[in-house]
């Protein structure tokens, strides 16, 4: 303080034909004592008179506040009525809204998974601002603790940090709370911490216990920035109590240096047993007198040497503000006790060009020093400077740490892993714990279609329609094109089906036309047979249209073939069943059925009935053709498929043919009790009731099918269905024809029996 005084009052161009003074009081880290001092200052006396200025000639600038909060609380809540410029260096927080401030919660939000410890009175006034700062870059606090320095709160904590999953432990606390909780934890042999100590913790190992230096190996703290200050170590070598002979500050720094002490009473020093000589003030100060001021550690004197500078800074642009040109109401320069907002304002460069302002919160960015804390191999705590801590930098560049150098607790190099739960991995999502800090997961993998690209993800994205997750789900891929092939085994065997029956309805067409002439073929309308077995053929052969490709042409035919002629198949069954009706009623006279009955009345039924089923396909062919298409269904496939065009046509035709058949059943089942050899009507019977049960199965196998299993199972119904028809019309007929020629005879049709004499 003295030397920034100094540097200011011989400047002749600084503060010009003005001498500046100061006061300096030790608080004892005592609130009452500060704020004891804090009156005496602003009334000009020693014994203070609250409100009163007994020294109106001597002008206040400012206060500058104690290193620790029971001082500065204190005096800010003092200060802020009289609104007198205040700086606290080293406080962290208060409610004052004339503080300025030096932040530390920010820094503190720079690690993972943490606890924090704070203890009473100490900068953490707020905990919830360091979990908030915490949160923000991505970690969590799983609790905190206060200490108030009885032994069974600090137990407690000591619990709670045994207990805890965090390896890296968050304290603002002053050392000798610290030692409590060290011992404390020690006797639980704990040791696997890393603790990230607060700048209201200064770890001098000549007041730490064992205890705590162990517990402190490997440890990061951070440290008030100081700099250097040229001319600082000239001065303290030239300094003499001469040239100060009314500082009594001056004359005690003297006698505290040189181990003398000034004329009066001579004290006796009971552990060396020799007589304290008197200081002259002849004593010549020597680079060994000054080696124990620790010159090299300058945090505290660098702070005291800013504030000051600041004060004079600040009162030196209130000066220079000429009258009519102030910030003021009326252009007015204010007065001396209105600093206040000249110290806001103020900026400027040290001599080491370092620059000082404050920002619009009335903070100066807060600088600190990174240091490590280890044991050496005499067992002796180290400190080490491995970073800096500067928020005048850009957001995401005031952390600068040179990890290498660290000596972790473990080692060099061995960096501890202080999280709550593990990486998600590419292909999961985090999925919060309930109950849990914010950085307690689960990791869950994607659901089905969805990717996570990178790691400890919050959600998964849904990948394109035309895209899939891959095994990983770390990346969306292009869909396979399927449909059903004939490459496939699934497509061969249904090829190979539709091969076979196409030639086993050709072989019994065969069979039928080289036996023409006999009774069993001529008998129920051999024509119908042809043509029923002609339908049958064309209806093996609508499969084929299925298999492959899809392509406009096919699939716009292959619905409306199958179901064209399928009815023509039907058509001629129902056909072949009136005839047999008609064959046994239309044969009396009076009979209503003769009058219809005739050659032309099967032409007719087939005829008529088929052309309703063909009109309805060409409305449904030319005005909703069904088209390719993709399958929307989620899977890594994208199948190709024919649309249906118009669903209404789709199951209207299937309606339609359904009907046929149930016509064709019921005039069958009417008709089973007639002779058995004219009579057809059992089988049609039973062909008509296996054509019915595949075609109702069908309805909810296609509506619960996906893919090119649907097209499957379309092509197994046309199979199935006309399978039946076949085997049940004419497997009977076909075996008589070739198995049993003996019963393909006229007599045997009739019926009549003949017997050998």
């Amino acid at each position: 303080m003295l030397f920034a005084v100094e540097e200011a009052n011989r400047d002749p161009t600084f503060l010009p034909n003005i001498t500046v003074g100061f006061q300096l009081y030790d608080s004892c880290v005592s609130g009452t004592r500060a704020l004891g001092s804090t009156l005496g200052l602003l009334s000009g006396q020693l014994l203070p008179t609250p409100n009163f200025d007994c020294h109106p000639q001597h002008r206040l600038l400012g206060i500058i506040g104690g290193m620790t909060s029971p001082e500065s609380e204190a005096m800010a809540e003092l200060l802020s009525v009289y609104q007198v410029s205040q700086w606290f260096p080293l406080f962290s927080k208060s409610k004052s809204p004339s503080l300025f401030l030096k932040t530390q919660g920010h820094s503190l939000a720079q690690f993972e998974y943490i606890l924090l410890v704070s203890c009473l009175n100490s900068s953490s006034q707020h905990p919830t601002l360091i979990y908030i700062e915490v949160g923000k870059n991505g970690g969590c606090v799983s609790f905190s603790k206060r200490i108030d320095g009885h032994v069974n709160n600090v137990g407690d904590v000591a619990d709670a940090i045994w207990t805890s999953t965090a390896k890296v432990t968050v304290c603002d606390c002053y050392h000798i709370y610290f030692i409590l909780l060290a011992k404390a934890l020690q006797e639980k042999s704990m040791t696997n911490r890393i603790w990230l100590m607060s700048t209201s913790f200064l770890p001098d190992a000549s007041v730490l216990s064992r205890e705590a230096r162990e517990m402190l190996n490997g440890s990061l703290s951070l440290g008030i920035h100081s700099g250097p200050i040229p001319g600082f170590k000239h001065f303290l070598s030239t300094l003499h109590p001469a040239m100060y002979p009314d500082n009594h500050l001056v004359k005690l720094f003297w006698q505290d240096l040189l181990g003398c002490t000034w004329p009066g009473p001579k004290l006796v020093d009971s552990r060396a047993g020799c007589v304290v000589q008197n200081c002259t003030g002849l004593e010549q100060l020597t680079q060994l007198h000054l080696s124990v001021l620790n010159l090299d550690d300058l945090t505290a004197i660098y702070q005291a040497y800013l504030a000051a500078k600041t004060f004079l800074v600040a009162y030196q642009n209130l000066r220079a503000c000429s009258s009519g040109e102030g910030p003021f109401t009326g252009s007015n320069c204010t007065r001396t006790e209105d600093l206040l907002h000249y110290l806001k304002a103020v900026c400027f460069t040290t001599r080491t060009q370092e620059e000082i302002f404050f920002t619009q919160d009335g903070e100066i960015p807060a600088t600190f020093d990174v240091m490590n804390n280890y044991l050496a191999l005499n067992h002796s705590l180290q400190t080490a400077k491995v970073g800096h801590l500067d928020f005048r930098e850009p957001p995401g560049k005031e952390l600068v740490i040179n990890s290498s150098t660290i000596i972790w607790a473990e080692g060099p190099g061995k960096v501890p892993l202080s999280v709550c739960s593990k990486t998600c991995p590419l292909g999961t999502w985090k999925s919060v714990i309930q109950g849990q800090p914010s950085c307690c997961y689960q990791c869950l993998h994607c659901p089905k279609g969805e990717i996570s690209f990178i790691s400890d993800s919050a959600s998964c994205l849904k990948c394109p329609e035309d895209q899939w997750p891959n095994n990983e789900k770390d990346q969306c891929i292009p869909k396979i094109l399927d449909f059903l092939s004939y490459t496939e085994p699934l497509g061969m065997a249904l090829a190979f089906c539709i091969t076979f029956l196409f030639l086993l309805s050709l072989t019994i067409l065969g069979t039928f036309i080289r036996h023409h002439h006999t009774p069993i073929v001529r008998a129920n309308n051999r024509r119908l047979s042809y043509i029923l077995l002609c339908s049958l053929a064309l209806c093996f052969l609508c499969p084929f249209m299925f298999i492959g490709h899809p392509v406009p042409l096919t699939c716009a035919l292959r619905q409306a073939a199958f179901g064209i002629f399928f009815t023509v198949c039907v058509c001629a069954t129902l056909a072949k069943t009136i005839i047999v009706v008609s064959a046994f009623r239309a044969t009396r006279p009076d009979a209503r059925l003769r009058k219809w009955a005739g050659p032309s009345l099967p032409s007719a039924i087939l005829i008529g009935f088929s052309l309703v089923q063909v009109v309805l396909c060409m409305f449904w062919v030319i005005g909703w053709p069904p088209v390719p298409m993709n399958s929307t269904e989620a899977g890594p496939m994208v199948t190709m498929l024919c649309g249906a065009g118009s669903s209404e046509f789709f199951y209207t035709m299937l309606g339609y043919l359904g009907f046929l058949a149930l016509v064709s059943l019921v005039v069958a089942f009417l008709a089973r009790r007639l002779p058995d050899t004219f009579n057809e009507a059992k089988h049609i019977t039973l062909s008509m009731l296996v054509f019915s049960c595949v075609w109702i199965s069908f309805i909810p196998a296609h509506l619960s099918t996906q893919g090119k299993d649907t097209v499957a199972v379309e092509i197994f119904a046309i199979l199935a269905s006309g399978a039946g028809l076949m085997c049940c019309l004419f497997f009977p007929k076909c075996y008589i024809i070739l198995l049993r020629p003996e019963k393909n005879t006229k007599d045997q049709m009739r019926g009549n029996r003949h017997f050998k004499k």
